[in-house]
């Protein structure tokens, strides 16, 4: 059986900063089958983008994300982070991590899973998985 694909989006990655929630922990919790975590580049961008522009709390979360994609694979993308994991959620069947609300409704309009924080204590997947 092939892995599934967990696709992380930046602000996913940011959960552990801002709320304190452990999306590792909550991703085995939620998922009862093999899972690959994905990261696409332009992701990485976005988030060496903050450490260095953002706020100090955006600044924070963002260095602590950057350390938690060692845990990811990282893959090539050409285009910015939102057209990539839908992109990439087209081609193949995943599970997005995201908190961001346009992109669940594009992800839900392609019938892709999303995994959300809920209630800003637990994560929660909005969708099946076969």
């Amino acid at each position: 059986m092939e892995e599934l694909w967990v696709i992380l989006d930046t602000n996913f990655l940011m959960v552990p900063e801002t709320h304190g929630v452990d999306i590792f922990s909550e991703i085995d919790r939620i998922l009862d089958k093999k899972y690959k975590l994905i990261v696409p580049e332009a992701v990485v961008k976005e988030l060496k983008k903050l450490k260095e522009d953002g706020s100090s709390s955006e600044r924070k979360a963002a260095g602590i994300a950057l350390k938690l994609i060692d845990r990811a694979e990282k893959i090539k993308s050409q285009n910015p982070a939102d057209e990539e994991i839908l992109k990439l959620a087209k081609e193949k069947e995943c599970v997005v991590g995201t908190n961001d609300s346009t992109l669940k409704k594009r992800l839900r309009d392609l019938q892709t899973p999303v995994i959300y924080l809920r209630q800003r204590t637990h994560l929660d997947i909005d969708g099946m998985i076969e």
